[in-house]
């Protein structure tokens, strides 16, 4: 196993186990501790309560395309000189995407009044 496929594997396992205990268990009142916590999503108890089941979902959804991912990479035995590289990058970039896509789907959902 080259270093992309275990962090994409590392990191998709725990975005996806994340998000399932995120929806199994969804924080019931607005916190400071557990849960998606944004400006936009805990502006009121509507808004925290679609963004946890929202968000929840996006997570095992990221981290479903992660996992699916690394056994692309370890089916097609890709391997190269930048691989760590390339790992952390998509780290990175993936949950950015995610994050940015939660809050423009709660800023659609629920614009301010």
């Amino acid at each position: 196993m080259n270093p992309l496929e275990g962090i994409l594997l590392l990191t998709g396992g725990c975005f996806a186990l994340a998000g399932y205990i995120t929806k199994r268990f969804p924080p019931k009142k607005i916190n400071h501790l557990y849960g998606y916590r944004t400006k936009t999503s805990m502006r009121n108890q509507e808004v925290w309560d679609f963004a946890q089941k929202y968000s929840a979902n996006e997570m095992i959804k990221l981290g479903g395309l992660m996992l699916a991912l690394a056994a692309l990479i370890w089916l097609a035995d890709i391997q190269f000189k930048g691989d760590i590289f390339v790992a952390l990058v998509l780290t990175v970039i993936f949950p950015l995407f995610m994050l940015f896509q939660i809050e423009q789907e709660l800023k659609k959902r629920f614009p301010k009044k």
